[in-house]
């Protein structure tokens, strides 16, 4: 195991760990960072080569979606954060839709499905498909750093409805588990 701080931009202090084991080569990175912020939305409409190569940064508390194809990445305990870019991102979905066609092929239907993602995905690599890259982050910690991106802070119901990824206990949790 190993730990360093880093200084991130736009998000201060970060804790990067790295978990590997030398026998087995099962690898774990992530990023912990330090504070926690107000909820955060980030939307980005990717229309173009400039658009792909965005700076991502998505923490292990963060949802994201592909709308147009139906695309939604929620967090769990084992969620990693990355930093990448949005043609990184579109990357990572690409290989989560040829994933589920390999393990559905014998379902035309599912197949079908998975061949259309994948086409708008390519498309949008290849700049004839425009795709919209949203990020809810109900610690905003995840970030799409672009002039170009819209920012706004999560309504508290939309937060409820938010994964974390983590389990989450509080002062109030406690006081009602001894009531």
């Amino acid at each position: 195991m190993r730990t360093i701080t880093h200084d991130v931009p736009h998000f201060g202090e970060a804790l990067e760990t790295l978990l590997r084991c030398g026998t087995c080569g099962f690898r774990h990175v992530d990023f912990l960072i330090m504070q926690q912020k107000e909820p955060l939305r980030y939307e980005l409409l990717v229309e173009g080569e400039a658009d792909l190569r965005t700076r991502v940064i998505r923490s292990n508390s963060c949802t994201w979606r592909i709308p147009e194809v139906g695309f939604t990445a929620e967090p769990t305990p084992r969620s990693e954060s990355f930093v990448s870019n949005v043609e990184g991102v579109l990357e990572r979905a690409i290989a989560v839709f040829e994933m589920a066609r390999r393990f559905n092929e014998d379902n035309p239907d599912a197949v079908a499905v998975a061949d259309a993602g994948l086409a708008k995905l390519r498309g949008a690599l290849e700049g004839r498909e425009p795709l919209t890259l949203v990020m809810d982050d109900p610690f905003g910690n995840s970030a799409i750093v672009s002039e170009r991106a819209r920012k706004r802070q999560l309504t508290q119901a939309e937060v409820d409805h938010l994964e974390t990824g983590l389990v989450i206990l509080d002062k109030a949790d406690f006081e009602r588990m001894n009531e």
